[in-house]
């Protein structure tokens, strides 16, 4: 199944982020996703409110598309609407199992949303310069990209029946290390 974001908002929390404003969006946060202190910037508080309330049902295998541009700033507009951009992430058994995007290839439009994500602290959770080397790169033709990212750990999961991600990585030695504990 193919789930557009505001679709499966929509269908599954009953929420038509379509019509609210910015400011009622905002209110939704205390009571669905009280744990978010990132910025309350309008795509960001939809994909959180996503995650939050739609993601767990996520059962049979599905393909979430159509994200807020905010939520990625190196990815290509949406062929159809500049609000979104073209990134899928596959679900299955309520797990992100991949994440994918076109790269943007414009340099003026890549410019100017790593500009904005830096001004708002959101580049690496801190305020950081953006990549002049990765801009030049793309004015001088460095050719379109794209990427897949496959959670193999979530795949070994889902084959071997296991509920937590420490049952099957694979050096046992990292084990605590890797679910954060030292």
């Amino acid at each position: 199944k193919r789930l557009k974001m505001l679709d499966g908002l929509k269908e599954i929390a009953k929420i038509d982020v379509s019509k609210l404003t910015d400011k009622e969006l905002e209110k939704l946060d205390k009571p669905h996703i009280p744990e978010y202190d990132g910025p309350k910037i309008r795509g960001l508080l939809i994909a959180e409110l996503f995650a939050a309330l739609c993601e767990g049902t996520l059962v049979q295998p599905t393909f979430l598309i159509d994200y807020p541009k905010e939520t990625t700033p190196l990815c290509k507009l949406h062929r159809n609407n500049p609000e979104l951009i073209e990134r899928f992430e596959a679900y299955i058994n309520r797990w992100e199992i991949s994440n994918a995007y076109s790269e943007l290839n414009d340099p003026v439009l890549q410019r100017k949303f790593l500009q904005k994500q830096a001004g708002e602290g959101r580049a690496g959770g801190t305020e950081e310069p953006v990549d002049e080397d990765f801009i030049k790169a793309i004015e001088h033709g460095m050719p379109p990209a794209g990427g897949l990212g496959i959670g193999i750990d979530r795949i070994v999961m889902l084959l071997t029946n296991q509920v937590t991600i420490k049952d099957v990585i694979l050096f046992p030695q990292m084990k605590n290390t890797a679910m954060g504990k030292q």
